[in-house]
């Protein structure tokens, strides 16, 4: 398994530097949004097993909330596309339905999808559109992914005490310490050394890193409890060695929020 992850990672983070730094901004915006597309269908066939039409709703809802987030940055379309997404699955699940408790949960199903897979992963665009966008989208996906590596690292080599054994019975306490570690270790080298995104003493970047990797370990924390709640192992197959998209962004999307909002408030 490590094996295959690590000739995944090889192949993968090249092309990634060169889409993030190097890559038309058509480009960019539209590998993000085939992979929000991508994650959309697996939320749907997670949760929608028994209802495809329910699982079209939830990816036509998410995608038409992050072409929304990919036209107008500034807020007035994405409000639309969230109220086209609602009312739209409010009429289809309860207009039509024949037993309408078992269609408000559906409704809530489909909601949950189309807002968790449309709204999060999107933010990727917004961000690289910034003043300095394109270092800030590697700043936040190289502590995140050190945070993944430390923990994994650290919890075979130190983990004793459980973190979440309900949720997720590998995870350790000494490998959630591990993670920091590896966020702040990889967001100093890359700041000091590359970047220069974080000025000043270190508190602040201290802060950023460490804020990174809590939310990086939210975030997988909560894609595991959609699985468990679903019954599935992983979220889907495409990526060798890490299973779905789902399962490789879940550790992305909340500091991807995170980051966004640092960078466009924080002068």
């Amino acid at each position: 398994m490590l094996r295959t992850r690590v000739a995944t990672a090889v192949v993968a983070i090249p092309l990634l530097i060169w889409l993030i730094s190097s890559a038309p901004s058509l480009l960019f915006n539209l590998v993000v949004l085939a992979v929000t597309f991508v994650s959309l269908r697996e939320f749907a066939a997670m949760a929608q097993r028994a209802a495809p039409s329910a699982s079209t709703l939830t990816t036509a809802g998410g995608m038409t909330i992050a072409a929304a987030m990919w036209l107008d940055p500034t807020g007035a379309k994405v409000s639309a596309g969230i109220v086209i997404c609602l009312i739209a699955t409010l009429m289809v699940t309860l207009a039509t339905a024949e037993d309408m408790e078992k269609s408000v949960a559906r409704a809530g199903q489909i909601l949950l999808g189309s807002f968790y897979g449309g709204v999060l992963l999107p933010h990727l665009i917004w961000l690289r559109a910034l003043p300095m966008g394109p270092k800030w989208v590697m700043f936040v996906i190289a502590c995140a992914m050190a945070s993944d590596v430390g923990g994994y690292f650290g919890g075979r080599a130190f983990g004793r005490n459980k973190l979440w054994p309900a949720v997720s019975p590998n995870k350790t306490i000494e490998g959630g310490v591990s993670s920091v570690f590896g966020s702040l270790l990889v967001g100093w080298i890359f700041n000091s050394y590359f970047l220069h995104l974080i000025p000043g003493s270190g508190i602040e970047l201290l802060l950023a890193a460490t804020a990174i990797s809590l939310l990086a370990q939210l975030g997988d924390l909560l894609e595991s409890m959609l699985k468990r709640a679903y019954d599935v192992k992983d979220s889907g197959w495409i990526l060798p060695g890490h299973g779905g998209v789902l399962d490789r962004t879940d550790s992305l999307v909340l500091p991807i929020v995170f980051i966004y909002y640092y960078a466009f408030l924080i002068p």
